[in-house]
């Protein structure tokens, strides 16, 4: 069975994320200079406070005509987020994550956020490892005939 860990494996342990107290402009910022869809948010220990999404700021920034300048991280972003550990199947991460219509789930150890399985890392993860898969099944198959034929 596959999990987090291994996913992070392929995938690397980089984590972007935002005080909450910081402005929804400069999470934005953060996200477009990173070429993410959501920060993980943290409070002044750096333990995990929330995540904020491009998502939350269309609805609760943009339609709510809003100042990113003036609304702080804080006062927008998702509070009840779904948290995962390097233990977690990769089938559990994707039943919360269509479920719940999460994105992104916060990767935690002692409530600290160590980095962030996302939709795309899960799919891309799963179509490598059917490709894997695939190929041995291929090779195996290959070999008992003896050959291409």
């Amino acid at each position: 069975m596959s999990t987090v860990a291994d996913v992070l494996r392929s995938k690397g342990r980089v984590i972007y994320s935002i005080n909450a107290e910081r402005s929804v402009y400069e999470a934005v910022e953060q996200m477009v200079a990173c070429d993410v869809a959501a920060l993980v948010v943290t409070d002044d220990q750096s333990e995990l406070a929330g995540i904020i999404s491009q998502r939350d700021f269309a609805n609760k920034v943009v339609l709510c005509d809003r100042s990113p300048k003036a609304v702080k991280v804080k006062e927008v972003m998702t509070q009840d987020v779904m948290t995962v550990r390097d233990e977690t199947p990769t089938s559990t991460c994707m039943d919360i994550m269509s479920q719940k219509d999460f994105h992104h789930l916060p990767v935690i150890d002692r409530n600290k956020p160590v980095a962030v399985v996302t939709a795309g890392d899960l799919f891309k993860f799963v179509v490598s490892e059917q490709s894997m898969a695939l190929e041995e099944l291929e090779e195996f198959i290959f070999d008992e005939q003896g050959g291409e034929g």
